[in-house]
């Protein structure tokens, strides 16, 4: 064998060990991912507004912490106090504005995540012009950015509709992505348990 056989052997050795033993977990933990997924993209409206009310608890949660803190630290020379209670009121209202109303927190957020499709777009078609001289390499990030923008022009002329689904929609395809993932490679680790 070579060097660079040996070295790959080596890193996949390594890599192996480092997996997870149990393999019926991640079997499990796989398919209940899916199942999961599958649930959200049947309901993303559903997804939508329960994720934004816990990412507005989670905010307000924060503030209560952070004021919490400033009281019950005893430093007499800390001139970030005030600073400190400032930050964690923005926290709390911010929360209470989630709460209060969670379907403009979701339009907005929904505008924040079109922008950022629309900046990756152009980044990638930008870098596409500058790898047009590598024969064809330029032809997946230009065909990927140009997905991104016409992604981005779907959301945008779908609004405020689509404030109501995009996010519980991202969420469930993340879950399933993983969910996929977990179980393949729960499969790979029976069967690498199965050869040993």
């Amino acid at each position: 064998m070579n060097k660079i056989t040996d070295n790959k052997i080596f890193s996949i050795a390594i890599g192996l060990q480092e997996l997870p033993i149990n393999w019926k977990w991640m079997l499990f933990l796989g398919i209940f991912m899916i199942v999961l997924g599958t649930l959200g993209l049947a309901a993303s409206s559903f997804l939508t507004l329960t994720s934004i009310l816990i990412f507005g608890g989670f905010i307000f949660a924060g503030g209560i912490v952070q004021i919490i803190h400033a009281i019950q630290a005893k430093e007499k020379d800390w001139g970030g106090k005030l600073q400190h209670f400032l930050i964690a009121l923005l926290y709390i209202i911010a929360g209470l504005i989630i709460f209060w109303d969670p379907l403009a927190t979701s339009l907005l957020l929904t505008i924040v995540l079109a922008s950022l499709f629309a900046v990756i777009g152009i980044a990638k078609i930008w870098y596409a012009t500058l790898c047009k001289k590598q024969d064809w390499k330029w032809l997946l990030p230009a065909f990927s950015g140009l997905l991104n923008l016409v992604l981005t022009a779907i959301v945008i002329a779908t609004l405020p509709e689509s404030a109501l689904w995009l996010i519980g929609l991202l969420i469930a395809v993340e879950m399933l992505f993983n969910g996929w993932f977990v179980f393949l490679l729960g499969l790979r680790v029976r069967d690498l348990e199965n050869h040993e």
